[in-house]
């Protein structure tokens, strides 16, 4: 329930993000409310891997994932028609569905004493400079019974993941978005599950690539990313991507056989702007920008959620201080530039040619150098520390 009409910080977003900047700032003391569009949490497209550098984020947020029955990770696969590679993690990674997570989230931000307001969408986000604003952050909000209502904010943080606010698209020219991402949870068999159990498997293919990793209620995330053309060129139907998928890698192909969909259809989202980075040079108008607003990591990395804790972490901190969100987004530029730039690179390079995979073969520590170089700030870790099989 709102209490107030306005508010310190209007959070627009309740997803990871979102909610962990909520935490933050209102056990900090202030007043913040956080609009969340659904009403309840719901399956997102995500690979929904939990990075070592990220745990600690949650815990401290107040989150112990492996009370939520969060499955560990312990080694990471490389996988095109059969297994190329593997390197052990050098501490344990944990895997548990953003359903769960976005709700033990909320939960928390909730019991921190911020303001939660969930089927509200937002329809417009006015600057402080509008002359409807009074020198405020001033958000329309309208729920699905089509009840409108108008709050205002000292400053306004905008974690709304791959989804642009209308009126605050990112600006994503130089960025990879050629590819569609599509989500199955499946049951697999008893064996393949067993087999599969505490590892990360990334399957290339010609234009595209996948993450393979258990998650709770025994189940397994396969989360696909397949170039627009090529998805176009099969009619954008799943079943025939994943007939695909499974010709192209014999290795999943196994891993399906006698796994059952547990969802209806497959989630899907286009148009993933992969690269993005925010700039600078939207200066005082523009709301802070968290997660995948301020920075988008390719799916191979599997740090999107690190990015958005750990952006969360530094936009609290940085606000608590007084400083300004342009402030806030230089550091970001400067902080993921390199980081984005080089896994971009990547994923393009083996979106277009998957064969590279077998360069871990012959470079055996190739594997552990992406890893490393791709970790959140400050988190990164040493490739010596990373066990390598091949």
């Amino acid at each position: 329930m709102i209490l107030s009409l306005n508010h310190d910080a209007l959070v627009i977003g309740g997803g990871i993000a979102g909610s962990a900047l909520a935490i933050q700032l209102a056990e900090a003391g202030r007043h913040c409310v956080v609009i969340e569009k659904a009403k309840t949490t719901q399956h997102k497209v995500c690979g929904e891997f939990l990075s070592p550098e990220t745990l600690p984020l949650l815990r401290r947020a107040g989150i112990h994932p492996e009370n939520l029955g969060a499955q560990t990770i312990h080694s990471l696969r490389i996988v095109a028609r059969e297994m190329l590679a593997e390197i052990t993690l050098p501490s344990k990674a944990l895997s548990l569905t953003r359903r769960t997570l976005d709700e033990a989230l909320l939960e928390r931000a909730k019991q921190a004493g911020a303001n939660i307001l969930r089927g509200f969408t937002v329809e417009r986000l006015l600057p402080p400079a509008d002359e409807e604003s009074r020198g405020l952050w001033r958000a329309k909000i309208t729920n699905a019974s089509h009840i409108s209502m108008y709050i205002s904010g000292s400053e306004a943080f905008l974690a709304t993941g791959k989804h642009d606010l209308r009126g605050w698209q990112r600006q994503t020219n130089r960025s990879q978005n050629s590819l569609v991402a599509l989500k199955m949870y499946f049951r697999l068999s008893p064996e393949q599950s067993a087999q599969l159990a505490g590892n990360v498997e990334l399957i290339f293919y010609p234009g595209g690539y996948a993450g393979l990793q258990p998650v709770e209620g025994n189940a397994a995330n396969l989360c696909a990313l397949i170039s627009r053309e090529k998805l176009r060129s099969m009619g954008s139907r799943w079943d025939r991507l994943l007939e695909y998928m499974r010709l192209q890698s014999p290795h999943l192909e196994r891993r399906l056989t006698g796994a059952e969909s547990l969802l209806g259809r497959p989630l899907t989202l286009s148009s993933i702007p992969y690269g993005f980075s925010v700039e600078s040079s939207f200066g005082t108008e523009s709301p802070w920008r968290l997660g995948d607003q301020a920075a988008v990591i390719p799916s191979l990395c599997g740090d999107g959620m690190g990015i958005a804790l750990h952006t969360a972490r530094r936009a609290a901190e940085l606000y608590l201080r007084g400083k300004s969100a342009a402030v806030f987004h230089d550091e970001v530029r400067h902080q993921f530039g390199r980081r984005l730039y080089f896994s971009t690179l990547l994923s393009r390079a083996i979106v277009a040619m998957p064969a590279l995979a077998h360069i871990t073969r012959v470079w055996p520590s190739a594997l552990s150098d992406i890893f490393a170089a791709t970790r959140v700030p400050g988190a990164s870790i040493h490739t010596e520390t990373l066990g390598m099989r091949c």
